[in-house]
């Protein structure tokens, strides 16, 4: 068989998602695909759902959303008409508006004969299927349309699996990106500083926690506990920032918490070397990359147990977990990483050695698994 003939006897997969910037977990592992070579027995083509839009913006019925949803319909059009994909692997978004545009995508593809894989992201995918009345009709007929689900952790298995879905459900969890991996394992992390800083990654808001971060720092504070947060990320919804900038000046933190922004490459990996402590006290996650990432640095890690954190998580052997809300847990379990070397060590050496399997190439190898298995249950 010639080369040429070789390629088009592979199966065609058509990757459809988002690339960065902005760096999310759906972009993370849309640039993994298509730089690992766990997929190289597929023909891969991709269909690119990035938005020239800031993160804010996602999950609004506005007019810049449905535009770029209409750009996102035509490209996919093309893809399928001209590649003539076997299979389709996209994400699926758990916000509401989200939810809709990845439905019309995966009928495109379905109309085109192939077959569709979604791999769910969000932290609200549970409102999704909680939808009643007709509106619950149409998202069971839209999730017929997905041939296999992939997941980000247990939880969120289960939830689907109950919900009555009738496909294939898989768990493949996120990834971070090859440059991150590769600069956290190199790094030799030092766990004796005598003033521990903490770290904090994630969309600034109600929430990730953040009210509940600020006022758990004016408590070590108000105690003399000496520390400090570096908060890094941007707002999650438009006015958010002001009202948290508003709450951490009547705190009185100007001193003790520090705001960067958004932050990608040298400059995060920056804030992770220089961290004793990571902290994520959400209401709601799928499977944050932060925490993996934190991980594979070595940081010992607070944070709470929503969605599949407790996939990666365990209270007492490898981080610190407590309940969304929880003020004076929330304070506590920092106090202890403020003052106890040893139990930064323990915490921040287990994780690290527990995060090889979210290597992109691992998780990588998870897709490529859910591929063939779709693609031999074609054959029968």
């Amino acid at each position: 068989m010639t080369d040429k003939a070789a390629k088009h006897a592979r199966p065609r997969l058509l990757v459809v998602g988002p690339l960065p910037p902005p760096v999310g977990g759906v972009e993370t592992v849309t640039q993994a695909i298509l730089e690992s070579d766990a997929l190289g027995e597929f023909q891969v083509e991709h269909c690119d759902t990035t938005k020239g839009r800031p993160k804010q913006t996602q999950g609004k019925f506005d007019l810049g959303n449905f535009w770029w949803a209409a750009i996102h319909f035509r490209r996919m059009l093309s893809k399928v008409i001209g590649f003539r994909p076997d299979v389709v692997y996209m994400p699926v978004t758990a916000t509401w508006s989200g939810f809709w545009r990845d439905a019309v995508l995966a009928l495109i593809g379905r109309l085109s004969r192939a077959r569709v894989i979604g791999h769910v992201h969000g932290a609200w995918f549970d409102r999704v299927l909680a939808k009643g009345g007709v509106t619950g009709k149409l998202v069971r007929a839209c999730l017929s349309w997905y041939d296999t689900l992939l997941m980000l952790g247990t939880p969120w298995k289960q939830l689907v699996e109950n919900y009555g879905y009738r496909g294939n459900v898989r768990i493949v969890p996120p990834t971070v990106t090859r440059r991150c991996f590769e600069t956290a394992k190199d790094f030799v992390r030092r766990y004796d500083a005598p003033i521990a800083k903490g770290l904090f990654l994630g969309q600034v808001g109600a929430r990730k926690g953040i009210f509940e971060l600020l006022e758990a720092m004016h408590r070590l504070a108000s105690a003399g506990k000496m520390t400090s947060m570096t908060v890094v990320g941007p707002p999650e919804f438009d006015g958010e920032w002001d009202i948290v900038m508003d709450r951490w000046k009547k705190l009185g933190l100007q001193d003790v918490v520090r705001f960067t922004g958004a932050l990608n490459g040298e400059e995060l990996y920056n804030e992770f070397r220089a961290a004793d402590y990571f902290v994520l006290p959400s209401h709601s996650e799928g499977l944050p990359i932060s925490i993996l990432e934190a991980g594979m640095f070595g940081l010992p890690v607070v944070a709470t147990a929503v969605g599949a954190v407790l996939d990666v998580l365990e209270h007492e052997r490898n981080a610190l977990i407590v309940l969304p809300g929880d003020v004076p847990g929330l304070t506590a379990a920092v106090g202890r990483l403020v003052e106890d070397v040893e139990l930064r060590r323990k915490l921040g050496s287990a994780l690290r050695c527990e995060t090889d399997r979210f290597e992109p190439n691992a998780v990588c190898r998870g897709i490529a698994a859910a591929v063939e298995n779709i693609i031999e249950s074609r054959l029968v």
